[in-house]
Protein backbone atom coordinates (compact mmCIF):
# COMPACT_ATOMS: atom_id res chain seq x y z
CA UNK A 1 0.00 0.00 0.00
CA UNK A 2 2.77 2.39 0.95
CA UNK A 3 6.03 3.09 -0.84
CA UNK A 4 8.49 2.08 1.88
CA UNK A 5 12.00 3.40 1.22
CA UNK A 6 13.71 1.71 4.18
CA UNK A 7 16.38 -0.24 2.30
CA UNK A 8 17.33 2.80 0.21
CA UNK A 9 17.49 5.10 3.27
CA UNK A 10 19.46 2.58 5.36
CA UNK A 11 21.97 2.05 2.54
CA UNK A 12 22.37 5.84 2.23
CA UNK A 13 22.80 6.30 5.98
CA UNK A 14 25.46 3.58 6.04
CA UNK A 15 27.72 5.66 3.77
CA UNK A 16 28.46 2.70 1.51
CA UNK A 17 28.96 0.08 4.23
CA UNK A 18 25.68 -1.59 3.22
CA UNK A 19 24.61 -2.22 -0.35
CA UNK A 20 20.92 -1.94 -1.17
CA UNK A 21 20.63 -5.76 -1.05
CA UNK A 22 22.41 -5.89 2.31
CA UNK A 23 20.19 -3.14 3.70
CA UNK A 24 17.09 -5.04 2.53
CA UNK A 25 18.35 -8.20 4.27
CA UNK A 26 19.32 -6.28 7.42
CA UNK A 27 15.82 -4.82 7.72
CA UNK A 28 14.12 -8.18 7.23
CA UNK A 29 16.35 -10.07 9.66
CA UNK A 30 17.21 -7.66 12.47
CA UNK A 31 15.91 -8.84 15.87
CA UNK A 32 15.86 -5.25 17.20
CA UNK A 33 13.52 -4.14 14.41
CA UNK A 34 11.27 -7.14 15.01
CA UNK A 35 11.19 -6.31 18.74
CA UNK A 36 10.41 -2.68 17.88
CA UNK A 37 7.56 -3.81 15.65
CA UNK A 38 6.20 -5.88 18.56
CA UNK A 39 6.28 -2.80 20.79
CA UNK A 40 9.06 -4.23 22.96
CA UNK A 41 11.44 -1.29 22.41
CA UNK A 42 10.98 2.45 22.58
CA UNK A 43 11.89 4.44 19.48
CA UNK A 44 15.08 5.69 21.17
CA UNK A 45 16.12 2.21 22.33
CA UNK A 46 15.59 0.87 18.82
CA UNK A 47 17.52 3.81 17.32
CA UNK A 48 20.45 3.24 19.66
CA UNK A 49 20.63 -0.44 18.70
CA UNK A 50 20.22 0.32 14.99
CA UNK A 51 22.98 2.95 14.94
CA UNK A 52 25.34 0.57 16.75
CA UNK A 53 24.46 -2.59 14.80
CA UNK A 54 24.55 -0.98 11.37
CA UNK A 55 27.55 1.25 12.26
CA UNK A 56 25.76 4.43 11.19
CA UNK A 57 27.45 7.81 11.44
CA UNK A 58 24.36 9.57 12.84
CA UNK A 59 23.03 10.08 16.33
CA UNK A 60 20.13 7.88 17.48
CA UNK A 61 17.91 10.99 17.47
CA UNK A 62 18.83 11.85 13.88
CA UNK A 63 18.38 8.23 12.86
CA UNK A 64 14.85 7.94 14.28
CA UNK A 65 13.86 11.28 12.69
CA UNK A 66 14.99 9.97 9.30
CA UNK A 67 13.49 6.53 9.97
CA UNK A 68 10.03 8.03 10.50
CA UNK A 69 9.99 9.29 6.89
CA UNK A 70 10.75 5.93 5.29
CA UNK A 71 7.08 5.23 4.41
CA UNK A 72 6.91 7.97 1.75
CA UNK A 73 3.59 7.83 -0.08
CA UNK A 74 0.86 5.54 -1.29
CA UNK A 75 1.84 3.21 -4.09
CA UNK A 76 0.11 4.13 -7.36
CA UNK A 77 -3.44 2.79 -7.40
CA UNK A 78 -3.41 1.57 -3.77
CA UNK A 79 -5.79 4.18 -2.39
CA UNK A 80 -8.17 3.68 -5.36
CA UNK A 81 -8.11 -0.09 -4.82
CA UNK A 82 -9.16 0.28 -1.18
CA UNK A 83 -11.77 2.92 -1.99
CA UNK A 84 -13.31 0.56 -4.57
CA UNK A 85 -14.05 -1.91 -1.76
CA UNK A 86 -15.65 0.58 0.62
CA UNK A 87 -19.20 -0.37 1.58
CA UNK A 88 -18.86 -3.82 0.00
CA UNK A 89 -16.54 -5.42 2.56
CA UNK A 90 -15.28 -4.86 6.08
CA UNK A 91 -11.81 -3.45 5.61
CA UNK A 92 -8.96 -3.91 8.05
CA UNK A 93 -5.26 -3.10 7.98
CA UNK A 94 -2.87 -5.66 9.52
CA UNK A 95 0.67 -4.32 9.51
CA UNK A 96 4.10 -5.05 10.90
CA UNK A 97 4.72 -1.49 11.95
CA UNK A 98 6.22 0.62 14.70
CA UNK A 99 5.29 3.90 16.34
CA UNK A 100 7.20 6.29 14.02
CA UNK A 101 6.11 4.53 10.85
CA UNK A 102 2.49 4.45 12.00
CA UNK A 103 2.66 8.18 12.72
CA UNK A 104 3.79 8.70 9.13
CA UNK A 105 1.12 6.33 7.79
CA UNK A 106 -1.54 8.31 9.67
CA UNK A 107 -0.17 11.52 8.15
CA UNK A 108 -0.54 9.92 4.71
CA UNK A 109 -4.18 9.07 5.51
CA UNK A 110 -3.85 5.30 5.72
CA UNK A 111 -5.86 4.80 8.93
CA UNK A 112 -8.96 6.51 7.50
CA UNK A 113 -9.25 3.88 4.77
CA UNK A 114 -9.98 1.06 7.21
CA UNK A 115 -12.67 0.12 9.71
CA UNK A 116 -10.03 -1.49 11.94
CA UNK A 117 -6.28 -1.41 12.21
CA UNK A 118 -4.17 -4.21 13.65
CA UNK A 119 -0.70 -2.87 14.31
CA UNK A 120 2.06 -5.20 15.40
CA UNK A 121 3.43 -2.71 17.94
CA UNK A 122 0.02 -2.66 19.63
CA UNK A 123 -0.69 -6.40 19.27
CA UNK A 124 2.66 -7.44 20.73
CA UNK A 125 3.04 -9.86 17.83
CA UNK A 126 4.00 -9.56 14.19
CA UNK A 127 3.52 -11.42 10.93
CA UNK A 128 4.36 -14.28 10.29
CA UNK A 129 3.87 -15.27 13.96
CA UNK A 130 0.68 -17.34 14.27
CA UNK A 131 -0.24 -15.50 17.47
CA UNK A 132 -0.60 -12.30 15.43
CA UNK A 133 -3.02 -13.91 12.98
CA UNK A 134 -5.00 -15.45 15.86
CA UNK A 135 -5.35 -12.03 17.55
CA UNK A 136 -6.60 -10.44 14.33
CA UNK A 137 -9.02 -13.23 13.45
CA UNK A 138 -10.49 -13.28 16.97
CA UNK A 139 -10.92 -9.51 16.96
CA UNK A 140 -12.66 -9.57 13.58
CA UNK A 141 -15.21 -12.05 14.93
CA UNK A 142 -15.22 -13.78 11.56
CA UNK A 143 -14.37 -17.33 10.57
CA UNK A 144 -10.81 -17.55 9.22
CA UNK A 145 -12.13 -18.76 5.84
CA UNK A 146 -14.19 -15.55 5.63
CA UNK A 147 -11.08 -13.39 5.78
CA UNK A 148 -9.16 -12.42 2.65
CA UNK A 149 -5.59 -11.31 3.38
CA UNK A 150 -3.14 -9.60 1.01
CA UNK A 151 0.59 -9.20 1.62
CA UNK A 152 3.73 -8.56 -0.36
CA UNK A 153 5.80 -11.03 1.71
CA UNK A 154 5.36 -14.67 0.70
CA UNK A 155 6.18 -15.91 4.23
CA UNK A 156 3.31 -13.81 5.63
CA UNK A 157 0.92 -15.19 3.01
CA UNK A 158 1.92 -18.77 3.87
CA UNK A 159 1.41 -18.09 7.60
CA UNK A 160 -2.03 -16.60 6.93
CA UNK A 161 -2.99 -19.72 4.99
CA UNK A 162 -1.80 -21.87 7.91
CA UNK A 163 -4.20 -19.87 10.09
CA UNK A 164 -7.04 -20.83 7.72
CA UNK A 165 -7.28 -17.45 6.03
CA UNK A 166 -7.66 -16.96 2.27
CA UNK A 167 -4.42 -15.23 1.35
CA UNK A 168 -3.04 -13.64 -1.80
CA UNK A 169 0.51 -12.56 -2.53
CA UNK A 170 0.73 -9.01 -3.86
CA UNK A 171 3.62 -8.79 -6.24
CA UNK A 172 5.18 -5.33 -6.59
CA UNK A 173 4.86 -5.47 -10.37
CA UNK A 174 1.26 -6.67 -10.32
CA UNK A 175 -0.07 -4.44 -7.58
CA UNK A 176 -3.06 -4.59 -5.28
CA UNK A 177 -5.70 -4.01 -7.98
CA UNK A 178 -4.51 -7.10 -9.86
CA UNK A 179 -4.47 -9.20 -6.68
CA UNK A 180 -8.01 -8.05 -5.82
CA UNK A 181 -9.14 -8.93 -9.33
CA UNK A 182 -7.46 -12.36 -9.16
CA UNK A 183 -9.27 -12.99 -5.85
CA UNK A 184 -12.60 -12.13 -7.48
CA UNK A 185 -13.16 -9.16 -5.18
CA UNK A 186 -13.31 -6.54 -7.92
Amino acid sequence: MVDYRGPERLAALSNGRLSLAEARTALSQTPALHAFERGELTPLAFAEQAVQQWELDVSPGDFIADFETWPERFLPGARDAINALEGKYRLACFSNINIPHWRQAETLGLAQLFEKTFLSHELGARKPEQRAYDLVINSLDAPPAGVLFFDDVAENVAAAREAGVQAQHVDAGRGLLSALSDAGVI
